[in-house]
């Protein structure tokens, strides 16, 4: 019995190693195979301070002093890889953390004098529980598995939250994140801190339980099979964390109470382990839980509350934009200028799109922009919203040079952009698209996630309250539940201006609003767009149909070749016999 209870062990060391790298590669979809340095960084730390002979610690720590000083060590060489991983992308992520596993390991082998080389740092003390100091495995699995469901609350707690949100928004499409105000780099970093600094917290259950901790513990197969672990539960879940750990660590063990000798007992686990993967990647590629996994009681009351929500909002009258008092809408310039763009330039070696680019849009207009292809529109937009650098130029917004400010703080400013190809976050549901645009959620920020629970509970409340009210304006309340990959077309049209819209931006700059719609869904979106303008929003959009931008612009600019050949009414650009020969090339 006590051979499974030390089996039980080590499952719940590894559901919380699985369920921390859950976070990084499931949640933030950032690949790394370190993670069984973090895990060794915990264990190292845990044995070094608390057996009080080794020269970088001579004094003996007490056992909750140890563990604190474990975790922070990890969390903070999270950093090591984070800082880097910021400039690469996946693929060199790999080999980044794949360099970061082995140093650490080498430096677990060679500093022989503080962590004793390859024979590992001897006696680390079992953990002294009031008075109490478990000695078997069967006495020292409660405390293993107190701290795995710790562990798992603190994890349900970040990934259930706006933090969690934002970090899968980020996975689905980091551009969009940034339109939408997200801190990519941020982000990123305070994942990696805390996903090691998780890892390390296991390796204190592991120093405390082995008592000896060495450099074969924390090898590159370690990572490896925490990967495994994840595949086989599911990504993107912290219950699939858990199933995949006890799975994966309890079922092949139990082919040693067969009799058929141990050499072939552990041949037999190694295939058992091979094709469990091969059979969950070749017939359930998501595992055994995936991302969309909830209990059935569970996602039956989430369907009741948002129904019962959705009926008061729409007993409470006809469907108006819910406003959120942002502070007072950005001051225009004294001639009604909300933004003005002077001169502004960009090259792409010898390619030049934008030439000398000047225009303004006025505050409560709609300003369209059109030229033919390849005109430099969207590059246009992309300077504007922070996404580029312009060579030279400025770009004002209510007087205020904005040109050198990223796309993360855009969206703060009260500038809001659509894209042409959407990019909604596809694995999310329509209510979670556009929760995760509403601003200024104090939940993104790890802290308060951990210490304010109740207050981000009651902001998650009125954030859905928020959100729904916006589906109901735009008439995708019926979808909210619905995730962003299975709507229609028009759908995803409606859903990508819901979510501009749950920015509460003064500027909205959409990026051909109208391409792919039915003449009903067409009619019904730029019905809501005059609605913005009513509502004192100032549009710029980029378009192709003559008759939406007749009906609808105030204010007409036309691009050709990186330069603006004419603004000015509609009216009068579209009789323009030279502009309108240069935009259908004939």
């Amino acid at each position: 019995m006590e051979y499974v209870f030390h089996i039980l062990v080590f499952a719940c060391i590894f559901a919380i190693l699985t369920a921390s790298y859950n976070l990084l590669i499931g949640y933030t979809g950032l690949f790394s195979i370190a993670h069984a340095a973090f895990y060794g960084l915990g264990a190292y730390a845990m044995a070094l301070t608390t057996t009080g002979h080794n020269p970088l610690f001579p004094a003996v720590w007490p056992i909750w002093a140890g563990m604190l000083f474990a975790v922070a060590v990890s969390a903070a060489l999270g950093v090591v890889i984070a800082l880097p991983a910021l400039r690469v992308n996946s693929d060199y992520l790999v080999v980044l953390s794949f360099g970061f596993q082995m140093a650490v390991v080498g430096v677990f082998m060679n500093w022989i004098a503080v962590t004793g080389g390859e024979g590992g740092v001897t006696g680390v003390p079992r953990p002294n529980l009031f008075g109490w100091t478990p000695q078997t495995p069967g006495q020292f699995f409660p405390y293993a598995l107190a701290v795995a469901a710790a562990a798992f609350v603190v994890l349900w707690r970040v990934t259930a939250s706006p933090l969690g949100r934002t970090l899968r928004a980020i996975r689905e499409d980091q551009v969009a994140a940034a339109s939408l105000g997200k801190n990519i780099v941020r982000a990123k970093i305070v994942i990696f801190c805390f996903a090691g600094g998780i890892a390390g917290l296991a390796g204190t259950v592991f120093a405390h339980y082995v008592r000896v901790v060495d450099p074969s513990s924390f090898q590159l197969p370690v990572s490896i099979e925490i990967l495994a672990m994840l595949i086989l539960g599911g990504t993107g879940n912290v219950p699939g964390s858990l199933l995949g750990a006890f799975t994966l660590t309890v079922l092949p063990e139990a082919l040693r109470f067969l009799d058929i000798g141990e050499s072939v007992a552990e041949q037999l686990r190694q295939i058992a382990f091979g094709l469990m993967l091969i059979l969950i990647l070749r017939f359930r590629p998501q595992g055994l839980l995936p991302e969309t996994w909830m209990p059935r009681w569970w996602r039956l009351r989430r369907e009741r509350e948002v129904r019962a929500e959705t009926a008061k909002l729409k007993a409470a009258g006809p469907a108006r934009l819910p406003g959120r008092g942002r502070g007072g809408p950005i001051r225009p310039e004294p001639d009604g200028t909300l933004m003005r763009v002077d001169g502004v330039s960009k090259s792409f070696g010898g390619i030049q799109a934008l030439r000398g680019f000047s225009t303004t849009l006025p505050a409560g207009r709609v300003t369209s922009l059109i030229g033919p292809n390849g005109a430099g529109k969207t590059t246009a937009f992309n300077l504007i919203t922070g996404f580029l650098g312009a060579d030279s130029g400025t770009v004002r917004l209510g007087g205020t040079d904005i040109g050198r400010l990223p796309a993360h703080r855009m969206a703060a400013l009260g500038v809001a952009r659509s894209f042409q190809n959407l990019r909604l976050f596809a694995k999310l549901t329509v209510l979670d698209n556009v929760r995760v645009a509403i601003p200024g959620q104090r939940g993104e920020r790890l802290w308060y996630t951990l210490f304010r629970p109740l207050a981000t509970q009651a902001e998650e409340r009125r954030t859905i309250l928020q959100a729904l009210a916006i589906l109901v304006y735009v008439g995708l309340d019926g979808k909210a539940l619905v995730l962003a990959e299975d709507l229609s077309y028009a759908e995803e049209k409606l859903l990508a201006l819901a979510r501009l819209l749950a920015l509460d931006a003064e500027l909205l700059l959409l990026d051909e609003p109208g391409s792919g719609l039915d003449p009903a869904s067409l009619e019904a979106m730029f019905r809501m767009i005059r609605a913005l303008v009513a509502d004192g929003k100032t549009v710029c959009i980029i378009e192709h149909n003559l008759d939406v931008i007749r009906d609808l612009s105030d204010k007409v600019v036309f691009l050709d070749e990186g330069r603006v050949l004419a603004e000015g009414p509609p009216g009068e650009i579209l009789r323009n016999r030279e502009l309108v020969e240069r935009y259908f090339g004939t």
